[in-house]
């Protein structure tokens, strides 16, 4: 089930229309620099928590903190498919252990010790922003920045509305939808997690899987005058497991997710 939902995604993602300009421009640093061991930072999770009042809240706090821990796990995977040698989960939290910075401050600071201390070549910062509802629909705003350890340079810059249908009931919890039951019987997880989980997971794979392929490949450089996405997009998963991708503005991200409560 999981394949086949991997590969409907991966379909109706390559047919989508709404692409940015070609990789050559999109990710020019990174073919001049062609690296190929790549760290991923732990997810930063600024989503807001809610006050534990009532049993639902904690249950809420769970579920997105459930959903942060599953994103970090799941976005070694696309780089790897793409030649990159990437550093696994559990190194990845010894490396981040050792670190002092905040995130923000890595982001301005000089990363060039993990290029000589590990033999990173680039590290990918994903961020959870903020995760709204509207009627049936569940929202997750995140961002990703990837950077050179040798240049400080940002190889990638992409911010992403990740948006899954998720009907509910008139108590307002999510109905069990098609492309969830067996994902969270398989991965063990009640409903409304396994739509978190699940959503950011494929939002993951969308994202990731736009580098450019490793200057290991031989696709490296056909792989250059390919179409990179928009710097701001809109991933839209719905009931029958089609998705809909759409270039957003900076405004319209930056209002949703930043001020609009």
């Amino acid at each position: 089930m999981r394949k086949s939902i991997s590969f409907l995604v991966i379909l109706c993602a390559a047919l989508a229309s709404c692409k940015g300009p070609q990789k050559a421009v999109s990710y020019n640093e990174l073919y001049s620099e062609k690296p190929l061991t790549i760290y991923v930072a732990p997810v930063t999770d600024n989503a807001p928590r809610r006050v534990v009042k009532y049993p639902g809240d904690t249950k809420y706090n769970n579920e997105i903190d459930l959903a942060a821990k599953y994103m970090f796990q799941t976005a070694q995977r696309p780089i790897a498919n793409l030649g990159y040698y990437v550093i696994g989960p559990a190194a990845s939290m010894q490396i981040a252990s050792e670190e002092t910075r905040s995130q923000d401050k890595m982001l301005i600071g000089d990363l060039k010790s993990y290029k000589n201390t590990y033999g990173i070549d680039a590290i990918l910062f994903p961020t959870i922003h903020k995760w709204a509802q509207n009627k049936d629909e569940w929202i997750v705003y995140v961002e990703y920045i990837l950077v050179s350890t040798s240049s400080n340079a940002e190889l990638m810059h992409i911010w992403v509305k990740g948006t899954k249908l998720v009907p509910v009931n008139f108590k307002g919890e999510p109905l069990t939808m098609k492309f969830d039951s067996e994902f969270a019987a398989d991965m063990e997880l009640s409903n409304a997690s396994a739509q978190r989980c699940f959503l950011v997971e494929q939002v993951n794979d969308y994202v990731l899987r736009n580098l450019p392929t490793s200057s290991d490949r031989r696709q490296f450089e056909d792989d250059r005058y390919f179409k990179a996405h928009p710097s701001y997009l809109s991933y839209y998963f719905s009931e029958d497991g089609t998705i809909e991708i759409d270039k957003i503005s900076m405004e319209q991200y930056e209002q949703e997710c930043f001020v609009n409560d």
